[in-house]
């Protein structure tokens, strides 16, 4: 058996990246479904704070009304309730932050796995192409080896048949 059809018998090896790199792409399709439901979520805290502000923002004219014509119970309840959608704002503000770092690191972390899998991918399809070129060059060799030998065979019984012919006719002139 040579040396070539030793190596490639084992195709175990292709296999197994072959396999890996499918993992990796379902791995893939994972992270991508839960990035978008992070984004999703994201928007509707963004939305939420957003709205809060806004509330926050009425409950300040609310304020600035009822100071104004002198109405200090509604002034209080409008300074109880801002105060509370302030404290909500703080809330949605930490959790909107906190999900703007995971996601950051969420994407560096999926741009750093489809850039391995990429080489991987690379690394790859450059050996499949080495292996076809090896198989294509052993073909070739095999093809002219096997000419060759045919032709030198040839040749052999060729020059076997005019050095036989020399000598019959050395023998019928009788210079033997």
């Amino acid at each position: 058996m040579s040396l070539f059809k030793r190596f490639t018998k084992n195709t175990a090896s292709d296999k197994e990246i072959t396999q890996l790199l499918k993992t990796l792409d379902g791995e893939m399709a994972k992270i991508k479904v839960e990035s978008s439901t992070m984004e999703a979520t994201q928007s509707r805290t963004k939305r939420e704070l957003d709205e809060c502000r806004e509330e926050i923002r009425k409950m300040q004219d609310y304020i600035e009304h009822a100071r104004n014509s002198g109405n200090t119970e509604n002034e209080r309840i409008f300074l109880t309730k801002k105060a509370a959608l302030e404290e909500k704002e703080k809330t949605l503000k930490n959790a909107f932050d906190a999900m703007i770092n995971h996601m950051q690191r969420m994407n560096q972390s999926q741009d750093l796995i489809v850039s391995k899998m990429n080489e991987l991918k690379n690394r790859k399809d450059a050996i499949d192409i080495k292996m076809e070129r090896a198989k294509i060059l052993e073909k070739l060799n095999e093809i002219n080896t096997n000419a060759f030998s045919a032709l030198e065979e040839k040749v052999n019984r060729k020059l076997d048949l005019v050095e036989a012919l020399a000598e019959l006719d050395e023998i019928e002139k009788g210079n033997f």
